[in-house]
């Protein structure tokens, strides 16, 4: 049952990385990531099943959530960072006359509201990796003191143990 609890993390992980890679990209592109990300699946499946050894499944879900996390970072400074942008703005107006003062003020206001958008993002990132990480110290706790805190569970008893459950707040 524990497999299955694991695996479902692989699998969901899967499916964000399927959803930030395939972001802006052509129907063909996608459907080769689907397939391949689907045979990543069935491979970490098959061969977690084989070993049966937890470092493996905790290796390659650190691995694709860190892929996803770099990857959605990038994605987030390519598309909203100002200087990035301006780089393109750039290449567009060699072949256009130079822009008014109504152009300049939107571009301007444009990459003020985009700055104050990118620095709501990265306090999101730092909440979301802070509590992940959170979870993830609380779930190696307990699978490292599984044992005590079953022990502890049951001599406190209901409601109270219930906060003793480590895996099912991860």
């Amino acid at each position: 049952m524990q497999l299955v609890d694991e695996l479902s993390m692989i699998y969901t992980t899967c499916i964000m990385c399927y959803a930030t890679f395939s972001y802006s990209k052509s129907r063909q592109f996608s459907i080769f990531l689907g397939i391949g990300l689907v045979a990543l699946a069935a491979f970490i499946t098959a061969y977690y099943h084989y070993l049966q050894d937890p470092v493996f499944h905790q290796n390659a879900y650190a691995i694709l959530t860190a892929t996803v996390l770099i990857r959605c970072m990038f994605v987030m400074e390519l598309n909203l960072r100002p200087s990035i942008k301006k780089k393109e703005k750039e290449y567009e107006l060699h072949a256009k006359s130079p822009m008014t003062p109504e152009e300049k003020a939107a571009s301007v206001a444009r990459d003020r509201r985009d700055l104050d958008i990118l620095r709501t993002m990265w306090w999101m990132i730092a909440y979301g990796i802070s509590i992940f990480l959170g979870g993830f110290l609380i779930w190696t706790v307990d699978n490292v003191y599984c044992s005590t805190l079953r022990r502890w569970r049951r001599d406190i008893g209901l409601p109270w143990g219930i906060l003793l459950e480590g895996h099912g707040w991860w």
